[in-house]
């Protein structure tokens, strides 16, 4: 854990760079860890996904009550509440609504998109969650911390509060991803809107790296 006190408010305009878009999707059952068919089966719409610095979240991870756990491990059953949702430039907004109407092919799984929800802004709440932040394996927590903490200070983010939570694996065609997840607190305004843009690490198609505003500290489950 990483903890340093104090922080300053400051007056702050939201950028319209990066937003969300996010669309109501409809599946029967999808694996748990879906990332890598997810960020494969977009990519035959969307290829140019790869060039922008796009970001994929996990079905059900930007809203925790969208999706119902199956009891059968490694499965889930995404409910209506579930979405899709992809963090990209402000440019290609009118592009990524052409998925509307496809069906993802997910191999044994499959994704239909039913409709364009809506996009919206990123937020400059100072505390942010980031569920999987790719790293190597042999990592222990104080030496993952220590480089997300030079990983951010070259951004120019003055870290005050850390903390490192679950480990997780993602399985690709090129072998295991190791993550572990994140949560940075008492960011300043401008700070938190440029983490979420940037990410931290590596395989942001895959989720990695993507943070998520929190109302508190308390609100995060990893």
């Amino acid at each position: 854990m990483f903890w340093q006190e104090d922080t300053n408010e400051e007056h702050f305009t939201l950028s319209e760079r990066i937003q969300e878009a996010s669309f109501k999707i409809q599946s029967k059952i999808l694996p748990m860890d879906h990332s890598f068919l997810l960020a494969q089966a977009l990519l035959k719409h969307l290829p140019w996904l790869a060039d922008i610095n796009a970001g994929i979240h996990d079905i059900g991870v930007a809203d925790g009550n969208g999706w119902e756990q199956s009891k059968t491990g490694g499965f889930y059953h995404p409910s209506r509440r579930s979405k899709l949702t992809l963090r990209i430039t402000k440019e290609r907004l009118k592009d990524v609504q052409s998925l509307v109407g496809k069906t993802l092919d997910l191999g044994d799984y499959e994704i239909k998109v039913v409709k364009f929800i809506n996009n919206k802004l990123l937020s400059d709440l100072p505390v942010l969650f980031a569920k999987q932040v790719a790293c190597e394996q042999s990592l222990s927590e104080d030496d993952f911390l220590k480089l997300c903490y030079q990983q951010l200070s070259e951004m120019g983010i003055q870290v005050k509060k850390m903390m490192a939570g679950l480990e997780h694996n993602i399985q690709t065609d090129n072998g295991t991803i190791h993550t572990r997840s994140l949560m940075v607190a008492d960011l300043k305004k401008d700070e938190s809107v440029l983490l979420q843009e940037k990410g931290l690490g590596d395989h942001r198609l895959l989720g990695c790296g993507l943070f998520i505003p929190q109302k508190g500290i308390e609100t995060i489950d990893s």
